[in-house]
């Protein structure tokens, strides 16, 4: 009797030794499979580049870009800065694309431009003139048949001068009559004709083209 006792429990013993394994967390609907084995996941248990509740936000080293997380670009303006979005940045007439510090689109205004939020401006006062800023363009924008020299009114044009030196009119004075002729105060009374007699006969001031001179 004590044999067949013995023999019977080491019949169960081996049957319980070749059995299957059991993971009752393989499946992802929770129920067990016998035999597997799960494969391994990150903490979060989000796809790589994700995080936190429902992986709505995004791990280091990525950023968003709608509702989805990529990967950080390199901090150049062609490939948006780092947390741009695969658009290059955008770049304002008149200025520069950069990128910040912190991977955020940028730019850096030419000279002579002021930068405000929409882009680069001209400073009060001045006006675009060619690619920059300048106080004047042409001679038209000057007073009183002055020149536009380097952005600024300043000195008269041909045939014109300042005789009354009031910087407010310009260059009031065409330089055409005999106490005026070719600069302001220059008399043709002084030449070798003299003024003839009383005013007649005497010396003029001539012109040839926006030049003029004294003759007799």
């Amino acid at each position: 009797m004590r044999g067949w006792l013995v023999i019977a429990a080491s019949t169960l013993a081996c049957a319980c030794a070749t059995g299957t394994a059991s993971d009752d967390s393989s499946s992802d609907s929770g129920a067990p499979r016998d035999g597997t084995v799960d494969a391994p996941k990150n903490d979060s248990g989000c796809p790589t580049g994700y995080t936190g509740a429902g992986c709505s936000n995004c791990v280091g080293g990525f950023h968003k870009c709608g509702t989805e997380c990529h990967q950080d670009n390199a901090n150049t303006p062609d490939a948006g800065c780092t947390t741009g979005c695969g658009a290059p940045c955008a770049t304002p007439q008149n200025a520069t694309a950069t990128c910040t510090t912190n991977g955020q689109c940028d730019f850096t205004c030419n000279t002579s431009f002021d930068k405000t939020d929409g882009g680069c401006d001209c400073p009060s006062g001045t006006m675009l003139c060619g690619s920059t800023c300048q106080q004047c363009c042409i001679d038209s924008d000057c007073v009183g048949h002055q020149t536009c020299n380097g952005g600024t009114c300043q000195g008269c044009q041909s045939g014109w001068g300042d005789c009354n030196n009031d910087t407010n009119d310009g260059c009031e004075t065409h330089l055409s009559s005999t106490s005026n002729c070719g600069s302001c105060g220059h008399s043709c009374c002084s030449s070798l004709c003299g003024c003839g007699f009383l005013g007649l006969g005497g010396e003029s001031c001539n012109a040839n083209g926006n030049s003029f001179s004294c003759g007799c």
